[in-house]
């Protein structure tokens, strides 16, 4: 029997006890980490995950305002009083390098903080596909990828990227793994979708638009940043939590 590869729709469908020792992928591709992988790519020395606003605005006030930049949503807006919002497009190096950043938005930072009984936790996107395939590729023990919604709802996005995730490890290829029944069914949406596409980051492109993330980010004039969010593999990092200091901190692939 192979090792457990598992999606989790949503984080309230994975209790801590099934997570407790193996290794979890969070997931919120619209727009949280695809938006804490920029940073990191782009200089960030870490990322504290904030359950709320007055948690991240205790982390800077603790470190002070010249060394933490506060970023965040809520209902997809910048929050009142925050340096910056939720988009990737905002956290460029000029902006972030050498900071620190407290984060919290609507779902991305809920999921994460629900996984904290994970052996190891690391941030997911299409952004960094492939750096985070070739570090599971070398984990032992078995796999989640937990998907964040939107507001308690399974949202197509994440679910879609926790596919490609499956497909690029082999999943239905080798017989490593042992899934669970959201695997196949995030596989078979991935494969309907770019399949026959001259192009998988076009169709992804074009499905990220439909979901219900992606019509919501329309709505409220981003939808440049689902475009940035589709793009795959452009970055290296793989932020991975640190439960001795609440950060998530850049691991790079080899």
């Amino acid at each position: 029997m192979g090792r457990k590869l598992s999606v989790h729709l949503l984080p309230d469908l994975c209790p801590p006890e099934i997570l407790r020792g193996g290794t979890s992928v969070v997931i919120d591709v619209l727009r949280a980490s695809s938006t804490i992988v920029t940073a990191l790519q782009n200089g960030a020395i870490a990322v504290s995950p904030c359950g709320s606003p007055e948690e991240a605005e205790s982390i800077r006030e603790q470190y002070g305002s010249d060394q933490v930049l506060l970023g965040g949503e809520r209902g997809g807006v910048r929050i009142e009083g925050f340096d910056l919002g939720n988009s990737p497009a905002e956290y460029s190096r000029t902006v972030i390098s050498g900071r620190l950043l407290a984060f919290t938005t609507t779902n991305g930072t809920r999921a994460l903080l629900r996984s904290l009984s994970s052996r190891s936790i690391l941030i997911g996107c299409f952004l960094n596909l492939s750096a985070i395939v070739q570090r599971l590729r070398g984990v032992t023990g078995d796999l989640h990828l937990v998907c964040a919604g939107t507001d308690g709802v399974v949202t197509g996005e994440d679910v879609l990227f926790a596919g490609a995730v499956a497909t690029e490890l082999g999943y239905g290829v080798a017989d490593e793994w042992q899934p669970n029944d959201c695997t196949e069914l995030s596989v078979r949406l991935y494969r309907s979708v770019v399949n026959g596409s001259q192009d998988c980051r076009v169709a992804v492109y074009e499905f990220l638009r439909e979901t219900r993330g992606g019509r919501n980010l329309q709505s409220l004039g981003f939808d440049s940043d689902i475009r940035l969010c589709s793009q795959f593999s452009e970055a290296d990092v793989i932020p991975e939590f640190d439960a001795q200091d609440g950060q998530l901190k850049s691991a790079r692939r080899d």
